[in-house]
């Protein structure tokens, strides 16, 4: 019994993630994941009582997936590379999964009206944000790293929004150079102190 409740729980996220993500969450409707999905309507809101808690489920599921991608791909390599390779790495984490950001989709459509959506999106947020500051900060830059990450935040969220647009190899290139090119002012400013008189 319990299987089978899975099972359909799974099927109604597998069938909306595609559709949210392509459609949007305020143009994709309740009956439309239900004939899709091909489960009785009582049975999609015992697992689902309203729309919000199927977006919440959805946005949970896509965040935990990608991250997971995100921190497998950037840590198979060596750690001081492991900002810029961030970006190396996105466009084949976005091409095997959907394409763009549903975060960021779903602050697009309900900006703060939904609290709880709003909640669940600044947490996913919170800890991507703050597992750059771990990579800053053991690629050298711990001093610097709480600021660095917030830029790298927006670099990522650029790409991602990029994306849509054109391949999401362009896309990453132009936030990876924006980001190397910070870091390299970080490097010649550590190298200026050192070398000029009275430092």
């Amino acid at each position: 019994m319990s299987g089978a409740k899975t099972g359909v729980k799974d099927r109604i996220l597998q069938t909306a993630l595609p559709l949210f993500a392509g459609q949007g969450f305020r143009a994709t409707g309740i009956d439309r994941i239900i004939a899709d999905s091909a489960v009785a309507k009582a049975s999609f809101y015992r697992h689902f009582p309203s729309k919000d808690d199927l977006i919440l489920a959805c946005l949970e599921r896509w965040h935990i997936s990608h991250f997971a991608a995100l921190k497998m791909a950037v840590e198979d390599v060596e750690v001081k590379s492991r900002p810029l390779a961030l970006f190396d790495v996105l466009p084949e984490v976005v091409e095997a999964s959907l394409r763009g950001d549903l975060l960021i989709t779903a602050t697009v459509e309900f900006g703060n009206a939904r609290p709880a959506i709003a909640d669940m999106v600044a947490s996913a947020r919170r800890q991507v944000r703050e597992w750059f500051e771990v990579l800053l900060g053991e690629a050298g830059y711990a001093d610097l790293a709480e600021g660095l990450s917030h830029e790298w935040l927006l670099l990522y969220e650029g790409a991602m929004v990029g994306s849509l647009r054109e391949t999401p190899a362009h896309a990453s290139r132009w936030a990876r150079a924006n980001a190397e090119r910070s870091l390299q002012q970080i490097q010649l400013k550590r190298l200026l102190s050192k070398t000029l008189p009275g430092h």
